[in-house]
């Protein structure tokens, strides 16, 4: 027969045993939801810097034969970021190095859709995009004109930009009528 007194002691190591158990568990599950958002907020912070950066050496290599990417892939999405040096328009007393963003975004490589802006940068600083643009336009850059051709519809236009930046381009579907339908691609001004 055991005696009583070390059935007492047994029971109590067992709780203490238990009770450090639960601890553990909780420390253990507390943490690992703390590091999967630390772990997210990150992946977000590192896109984002990646972008930049990549941004940054398109615009410092003068080289419009260069396309730089990066590809992010989650579990339901994947992005292309590309970035290609277009090169710099004289407005007025401005020199503005523009770039070509494109982002291609979908749940499959094949069914991705773009979205393509013309930034314009001034002493480093982005200081606004044209957006609206797609994967349809190739767009070329020379002193101050900005040429935009449009593999869909065959059509081109070319835009002056010696005194200003306009609000908006009108791009025409067609090239004997520019009053009937087209793109619209509006400035976002940053600065």
């Amino acid at each position: 027969m055991t005696h009583p007194l070390f059935i007492i002691v047994k029971i109590r190591f067992m709780k203490i045993i238990t009770f450090c158990i639960y601890i553990t568990i909780c420390f253990l599950i507390i943490g690992c939801k703390k590091s999967t958002s630390t772990i997210r907020d990150n992946a977000y912070d590192s896109v984002e810097k990646n972008e930049t950066e990549l941004e940054k050496l398109c615009l410092e290599s003068h080289n419009g034969s260069v396309t730089y990417s990066i590809r992010i892939k989650t579990e339901d999405l994947t992005n292309d970021y590309e970035y290609k040096y277009l090169g710099s328009l004289k407005i007025k007393k401005n020199n503005f190095k523009v770039i070509q963003q494109k982002i291609l975004s979908g749940q499959y490589q094949d069914s991705q859709r773009a979205a393509v802006s013309i930034r314009l940068f001034l002493k480093g600083k982005l200081y606004g995009e044209f957006t609206g643009l797609n994967n349809f336009y190739k767009i070329k850059i020379t002193s101050n004109t900005l040429c935009l051709y449009n593999y869909e519809t065959k059509s081109r236009s070319i835009f002056e930009l010696k005194d200003s930046i306009p609000n908006l381009l009108f791009f025409p579907y067609n090239d004997k009528d520019s009053s009937s339908s087209g793109d619209i691609f509006y400035f976002n001004r940053c600065q």
